[in-house]
């Protein structure tokens, strides 16, 4: 028998306390879909019209968390449904005005 466990130890790691945990900065197409519980080429296609903000790193696509957090929060502020392409233009007009990149 293992002496960890004879010991009264798990031999296994332990898992992370959830305050320890953290959320990825960028989600990739799967994980952004499912989120969303969209198909990944739904996802994919919405990422290429640019009518959801994304980062294209090479022929990959990625969602920063960011965009994910905002979308709800919005969301949640103004208590509708809120068009997520309308959405993503005023967003980009909001960066432009700012001085941010658009």
């Amino acid at each position: 028998m293992d002496n960890a466990v004879q010991a009264g130890r798990s031999s296994e790691k332990p898992s992370s306390p959830a305050h320890l945990r953290t959320e990825p900065t960028f989600y990739n197409v799967a994980e952004a879909a499912g989120l969303f519980r969209l198909d990944q080429s739904t996802m994919y296609r919405h990422l290429r019209s640019g009518s959801f903000p994304g980062l294209k790193i090479g022929g990959r696509y990625v969602v920063p968390r960011v965009v994910v957090e905002r979308l709800i929060s919005d969301v949640l502020a103004v208590g509708q449904c809120v068009d997520v392409a309308e959405w993503a233009s005023r967003w980009r007009d909001q960066a432009a005005a700012a001085g941010g990149v658009a």
